[in-house]
């Protein structure tokens, strides 16, 4: 006799493995797509692979959704940067994950997808800054630098919140999402 605990476990397991992997291929499209896009702004990402963090916020609970999270910046950090990057894209990562799982739970019926998403692009950006003032200690011109990413973070956290959004709708249409542990908590 099956286990419907284990059986559950596992699609989930497959299921954030799956978009853990999404989450570091989008990583390097999205380098590549940034590039073009803002090269007066050379650290700038428009931040597509948070459309995989966002999903897993929506869709699991916070240790699958944090796991998620980790594992997306640790694979992205060692594949594409060096420690210092990877510092800081760690940290940012854990501070925008915390603060949107937060906002999600917290205001869930008072805040949408694309809401969580520039919550946490501004939690991501401004904890880049912080980071890095602290380790290159730059002073003003990190002020100065930061204010034009936080532009342009606003103007991509809303476009990646939509197109979470719209993606999670399909998903979840098409039962591709599953039963993952969010629709079991809401449904007791």
């Amino acid at each position: 006799m099956v286990n419907f605990k284990t059986t559950q476990t596992i699609k989930n397991l497959t299921l954030s493995a799956i978009l853990v992997s999404l989450g570091v291929i989008f990583s390097f499209i999205d380098i590549m797509i940034s590039r073009t896009a803002f090269p007066f702004l050379p650290t700038a990402k428009i931040g597509i692979a948070n459309i995989i963090i966002l999903i897993g916020v929506y869709a699991f609970d916070f240790k699958i959704s944090l796991s998620m999270s980790i594992l997306k910046a640790a694979l992205t950090g060692l594949i594409l940067g060096n420690m210092i990057s990877f510092m800081i894209s760690m940290s940012a990562t854990l501070v925008s994950f915390i603060i949107m799982f937060l906002a999600h739970k917290g205001f869930k019926n008072k805040t949408s997808m694309v809401g969580v998403s520039v919550l946490g692009g501004f939690a991501h950006i401004v904890t880049q800054l912080i980071v890095v003032s602290i380790v290159y200690r730059l002073g003003d011109l990190v002020i100065l630098y930061g204010a034009l990413l936080v532009f342009v973070s606003l103007i991509t956290s809303i476009i990646i919140g939509i197109v979470s959004n719209k993606l999670f709708s399909y998903l979840n249409g098409r039962n591709l999402m599953g039963n993952t542990i969010n629709d079991e908590i809401s449904r007791r």
